[in-house]
């Protein structure tokens, strides 16, 4: 489809049942194009959703070209910047949002959508927070998640602003139900922007003339007056505690641990997944947030060779597909109609 005078290209599939049916938008990650996430998709073909699977337009980043999603935090700093020009494919860094919007538009016009529902990965997953913080976004859609990606500095700066400076509007009222995961050692869970600011701030780490300077000053260092000078928080308590607040959600904690799939031997799953899962709060406007923290879990999508003993993958014990869907259909108003 044409959309701001650029060709922009689309997977989709229809189950053959037809009828009033949920659409799923789900957004891949830098580098990669939609038959990323045609493959996890592939055993959710006829269970009753509409799946669309777009592909990012070629963007500068650090001085190459390479397809990613355009938004705050990469490549824009705030959201006037959205307006700039990329010299890649060219349009503007907020021509991923019209696009979304000219989709969701195209496939109401051309099916029957009951909701739609958002899931991304890494850069597609920062993604789909750009879509939760913009109003006119963010009001169509009945439920959200993201893997490997947090809501970064810039976009938290972002959030606070009533002017969006674009077309479009800052969501600063509407609430939906939110799922992200993140493993612990995935250095997307590194709060590399709060790091560079602590240490850049503290004058007793000056002058800086190597990187070995930066981690002495940051052993040191304390990064937040909340927690002590060898504590840190991280891209993903930084995330959960943003969502909570901003969905307003019960902060009671109901916590669970997912058996453990992947015993034997490599490439056997040494990983171990916590579920947090906060609720809505009744009589006031409220949504639910869950997190799922994958132990010794790297940057991957959990789940993504199946989970079915003996393991496929080296993290599989969480099918995160299934998890999202349940999680929609518990929260977010997903209604899944019998074929």
């Amino acid at each position: 489809m044409d959309v701001n005078g650029i060709t922009r290209q689309y997977c989709q599939h229809v189950p053959d049942q037809g009828g009033e049916l949920p659409s799923v938008l789900s957004f891949h990650g830098a580098g990669g194009k939609a038959n990323a996430l045609v493959n996890l998709w592939r055993v959710q073909t006829e269970q009753s959703m509409v799946l669309v699977i777009p592909t990012a337009l070629e963007t500068r980043e650090g001085g190459t070209c390479s397809f990613r999603w355009r938004q705050i935090g990469t490549p824009a700093d705030n959201w006037r910047e959205l307006n700039e020009e990329d010299s890649c494919a060219g349009g503007t860094w907020r021509n991923d949002l019209d696009f979304v919007t000219a989709l969701m538009d195209k496939l109401e016009n051309e099916l029957t959508i009951s909701d739609f529902y958002a899931m991304g990965f890494s850069n597609g997953g920062g993604f789909v927070y750009q879509l939760y913080m913009v109003e006119e976004l963010a009001r169509r859609f009945s439920g959200f998640a993201a893997a490997g990606a947090g809501m970064d500095k810039r976009k938290l700066a972002a959030v606070g602003e009533t002017f969006g400076g674009t077309k479009f509007t800052p969501n600063i009222s509407t609430l939906r139900p939110f799922l992200f995961q993140m493993g612990t050692e995935d250095k997307k869970n590194i709060a590399i922007e709060e790091v560079i600011e602590a240490v850049d701030n503290n004058p007793a780490c000056q002058p800086i003339k190597s990187a070995k300077d930066v981690m002495e000053c940051f052993s040191f260092t304390h990064l937040s007056k909340s927690v002590g000078v060898y504590d840190m928080s991280t891209r993903r308590t930084i995330t959960r505690d943003w969502l909570l607040n901003f969905n307003n959600a019960d902060p009671h904690r109901h916590e669970s641990l997912y058996p453990n799939l992947g015993q034997g031997a490599a490439p056997a799953d040494k990983t171990m997944t916590v579920r947090e899962d906060y609720l809505e709060k009744p009589n006031e406007p409220s949504a639910a947030v869950t997190v799922l923290t994958t132990l010794d879990g790297g940057h991957d999508w959990p789940g993504w060779g199946g989970n079915r003993a003996p393991c496929p993958s080296q993290n599989c014990d969480v099918d995160l597909m299934h998890e999202i869907i349940q999680f929609w259909r518990a929260h977010g108003k997903m209604k899944l109609p019998i074929p």
